[in-house]
């Protein structure tokens, strides 16, 4: 994300379109993306587990939530996650704002979600 961060075109990119947007969501390490563009500042937002602190230090004016307890988290227009199989509730969650409840439920029954739940036995 490195590289990404500091790619002045996609910085401004993401500036320009969040103008454009009703949501902006990130996933994962693209918190540092939402945290460079400054679209976010004064929202919470999380990254992936073990990122937070130094996404805190980097972008102080967002309100990075603690990324080992949270998963996913809301604040106004912006939805972000910790990533890998987190990347499925704001997935679900944004399309369900986009479409409805019954449809988000007839997407999750064909990703086997619920299987997840007792995934020890």
């Amino acid at each position: 994300m490195f590289a990404q961060v500091h790619n002045e075109k996609i910085v401004s990119f993401i500036k320009e379109k969040n103008k454009e947007t009703t949501f902006t969501v990130s996933n994962c390490a693209g918190a540092q993306l939402i945290g460079k563009s400054v679209i976010a500042d004064g929202h919470k937002i999380v990254t992936w587990i073990g990122g937070g602190e130094q996404l805190q230090k980097d972008y102080p004016n967002l309100k990075v939530q603690n990324d080992s307890l949270v998963t996913f988290v809301e604040d106004g227009k912006f939805s972000s996650s910790n990533g890998n199989l987190a990347n499925y509730i704001s997935a679900l969650n944004l399309l369900e704002k986009m479409t409805s409840f019954e449809h988000r439920k007839f997407v999750e029954s064909y990703l086997y979600l619920y299987r997840l739940q007792n995934w020890k036995e």
